[in-house]
């Protein structure tokens, strides 16, 4: 709190000084003044410190004359006002050029000005203006609180802010997604879109401790921006933006410092309101995913109290972090920390995706999981098309998580299981552990990093009870022709495979295969020849095909 050196040449004895270096600082703030009348002014200036002296000590001394405004400069110093006719002279060309480069104000006072008419009239300045500020402050904070009790939104403080500081405010959260937008200027300048930095400037963001100044890219616009992060006991919050265009007043500060302050407990607050509802909500669904609700009429009374409308057909998608230990095993720092970072992350990457797709989900969070409960009305599942069109739209929503994943998660990948219909809430139990199996099978047949429904891979659940019988079926249809010495072996096994897949049809077997028909004949015959079977047969094709299955299974082990 003080003024600037260009407004103390205003004052008393300074109208009178002159200027004769060091312009280039005259923004430069004054919050104390003082007299130093010794050769060596080491461990006695302060910030922003504005000097006064006859250089009498320093009279002979060029090199203690630069030392002067070395030290002023080191010290963060305002300026420094000479009586140079009496004991210097002329102005020295050495300190002319030093204050220019160090950018410190030079004063020339005529040797007549008492000094008493230089610091009386400045520090009443001084103290005028910090007793300005101070009541701006005040009335900044009732403001800022007021608005936030009363309208209880972070749009609301980002309103009140822009007003205070005539910018553009943006309220963002720690991935520095916007919530809040005010003071825009209606155009492409506008930050209400998604923001984005460059490498460094995001580690030079996170590690920031007060306000900074950024470079970033809104709207395929370069913009600078004050941000001054939101952190509440070790944990950011998010962060506020002002248009950095110009630079901040030290009132404009102090409004930023108290809107911190201000979003800080509104954020704080929103999150204990929605934690409390989403508690309400997990413990719903945890009790419907472990199957522990026993009357349905209690479990719809219970869902419609949190606006829940549990009556209506449901899919469950699981999305599972692949080797979530062993990526935290290859992350530097605590490992608890680390976890708790991915999690959230992981968690705010699949809701941002559910919240985008066109119906209410419903999510709960499960270690290292995140289940969700999503409406299939009606319409979609009388008949097979319906299925394939919800399918269809599903199969894109995963899609769009894993790639969230992939962007936002370097180096984390997601296997995603998908249920087949709950036409009922108390089938959802049954249908997650459905998703949760789809996720096993995926990873077991297919690799990490896959979407299984739970249809495409439920054959292969029910064989996959059967252990040490499913081997010994397999071997006694397939183990003739699934043998090292036979030539051509796994060309024979293809040509099996999509032969029974094409339902028993030479030409369209032949053609998927891209051979000729003759060549497909000869393969069949092969492969009678070598099983001793019967490929007309119905019976004998269903048996080959389970044993196909079966071989995928086990080679999975």
């Amino acid at each position: 709190m003080g003024i600037t050196v260009r407004e103390a040449l205003k004052l008393g004895g300074l109208r009178r000084a002159k200027v004769v270096a060091g312009e280039a600082g005259l923004e430069r703030i004054i919050k104390y003044v003082d007299i130093l009348e010794i050769p060596d002014p080491r461990g006695w200036f302060r910030a922003n410190e504005l000097i006064i002296t006859t250089g009498y000590a320093i009279r002979n001394d060029p090199r203690a004359q630069a030392n002067l405004l070395l030290e002023l400069a080191r010290t963060n110093g305002a300026g420094l006002a000479v009586k140079f006719g009496r004991f210097i002279g002329s102005v020295p060309e050495e300190m002319r050029r030093l204050a220019d480069e160090l950018k410190i104000p030079l004063l020339d006072v005529p040797d007549d000005i008492p000094y008493v008419e230089i610091t009386n009239p400045l520090m009443a300045a001084i103290v005028n203006e910090q007793a300005r500020q101070l009541e701006y402050s005040e009335r900044v904070h009732r403001e800022l609180t007021r608005v936030a009790l009363e309208a209880s939104n972070i749009q609301a403080v980002a309103a009140a802010l822009a007003t205070l500081v005539e910018r553009e405010v943006v309220i963002c959260d720690e991935e520095l997604q916007p919530l809040a937008v005010s003071g825009a200027v209606s155009g492409k300048g506008s930050a209400g879109g998604s923001l984005q930095l460059p490498p460094e400037e995001i580690k030079r963001l996170h590690s920031a401790q007060k306000a900074v100044e950024i470079t970033l890219w809104s709207r395929n616009v370069r913009r600078r921006y004050f941000v001054a992060p939101i952190d509440v006991r070790e944990h950011r919050y998010g962060y506020i933006l002002v248009d950095g265009q110009t630079p901040l007043s030290e009132l404009n500060q102090i409004a930023l410092e108290h809107a911190v302050t201000v979003t800080a407990l509104q954020m704080v607050k929103e999150e204990a309101v929605v934690e409390a509802r989403r508690s309400l909500q997990r413990d719903l669904l945890e009790d419907l995913i472990a199957g522990a609700l026993r009357h349905r009429e209690l479990a719809i009374s219970r869902a419609e109290a949190l606006g829940i409308l549990l009556e209506e057909p449901k899919v469950i998608m699981a999305i599972d972090i692949d080797d979530f230990t062993g990526y935290l095993l290859h992350q530097p720092g605590a490992q608890e920390a680390n976890a708790g970072v991915l999690k959230r992350r992981f968690h705010r990457a699949v809701n941002s995706c559910f919240m985008a797709f066109d119906r209410r989900v419903l999510t709960v969070q499960r270690s290292d999981s995140v289940v969700g409960i999503l409406p299939a009305n009606g319409r979609e599942i009388r008949g097979a098309e319906d299925w394939r069109v919800l399918r269809g739209m599903l199969q894109e929503l995963a899609a769009s998580i894993q790639l969230k994943i992939a962007r936002e998660l370097d180096g984390v990948t997601v296997t995603i299981g998908i249920s087949s219909i709950a036409a009922d809430p108390m089938e959802i139990s049954e249908r997650y552990q459905e998703a949760r199996t789809a996720i096993r099978l995926a990873r077991r047949l297919n690799g990490k990093g896959t979407v299984a429904f739970w249809e495409d891979v439920e054959l292969y659940h029910v064989l996959g009870q059967s252990g040490e019988t499913l081997e010994r079926f397999y071997r006694s249809v397939l183990g003739e022709l699934d043998r090292p010495e036979v030539k051509n072996r796994e060309e024979l096994l293809e040509t099996l495979r999509v032969y029974l897949e094409c339902q028993g049809n030479v030409m369209a077997s032949a053609a998927k295969l891209y051979i000729h028909r003759n060549t497909m004949r000869y393969r069949l015959q092969r492969i009678e020849e070598l099983l001793g079977r019967d490929l007309d047969s119905p019976d004998e094709r269903l048996a080959l095909w389970l044993a196909l299955k079966a071989r995928g299974l086990i080679r999975s082990e």
